[in-house]
């Protein structure tokens, strides 16, 4: 009965929380008849609600209703064979694209330079390079901010191939694998050649929108703000929007 029940219903249920346990779905699941739900059940049906952007996790353990707008709109059809390309050459790693520039949109901010980030374990940049450059020439790898301004400003949209850092919060939006919200509010921080308009006051319009807008899995971005060396940073910026790393309703 339950696996039928609409995402409505759900998010009606759990609307005035700000954080709730699988336990309460649990509860919430068996009070609508099915008695006999189990674990590992309930495990794949919360994995269901996250994909359909029902639910979402903001901390260890911990959900709440609602869902990531803010990464649909780094889905684009025009970097798809790109994608299929790595794919096919190197199934087994993995890859994120996305474009600055939309980054960029979503705090209405122009760019004067425009990027297609390439990212992927550092141990598979030289071959993601080597494949890209099959198919354009326009392809960077980790460049300096030398090379960025002398070289790859000369190229309207250049591949920057990116060595993402160990356990770096990767997530799949349509069947595309994204940056997630947690690592796009630290790398303009850890990273501010790639981003030059991402600083001062725009970039503090981009953690309130990430915030405001969207789910944020504190835990997430704690851990991934400190493996960065930018937890204290974070902290600071936060606490001067009013923003915390608290998780809402958790202990």
């Amino acid at each position: 009965m339950a696996a039928n029940l609409n995402d409505e219903l759900i998010q009606s249920a759990f609307a005035g929380q700000a954080s709730f346990t699988a336990d309460a779905l649990h509860a919430f699941f068996v009070a609508q008849g099915e008695t006999d739900l189990n674990r590992n059940t309930l495990i794949s049906r919360i994995y269901l609600l996250k994909k359909r952007g029902v639910l979402s996790s903001c901390g260890r353990g911990l959900y709440t209703v609602g869902g990531r707008p803010a990464l649909q709109r780094l889905v684009h059809s025009d970097e798809g064979a790109l994608v299929d390309l790595v794919a096919e050459k190197l199934p087994h790693i993995r890859f994120a694209v996305w474009a600055y520039s939309d980054l960029a949109d979503l705090v209405q901010t122009e760019t004067t330079q425009n990027y297609l980030f390439a990212e992927t374990d550092k141990e598979a940049c030289e071959s993601v390079f080597e494949v890209l450059r099959t198919v354009r020439k326009d392809v960077f790898l980790d460049p300096d901010e030398l090379v960025l301004s002398r070289y790859a400003s000369m190229h309207e949209k250049p591949a920057i191939i990116k060595p993402l850092i160990s356990e770096a919060p990767l997530e799949v939006v349509q069947g595309r694998t994204l940056p997630s919200l947690e690592k796009l509010c630290i790398d303009p921080l850890s990273e501010p050649q790639f981003f030059p308009e991402i600083r001062g006051q725009v970039y503090r319009q981009l953690l309130k929108t990430f915030f405001g807008e969207n789910v944020i899995n504190r835990n997430t971005l704690r851990r991934y703000a400190a493996r960065r060396g930018m937890l204290t940073r974070l902290e600071e910026l936060l606490h001067s929007l009013n923003l915390s790393l608290k998780i809402p309703g958790g202990a």
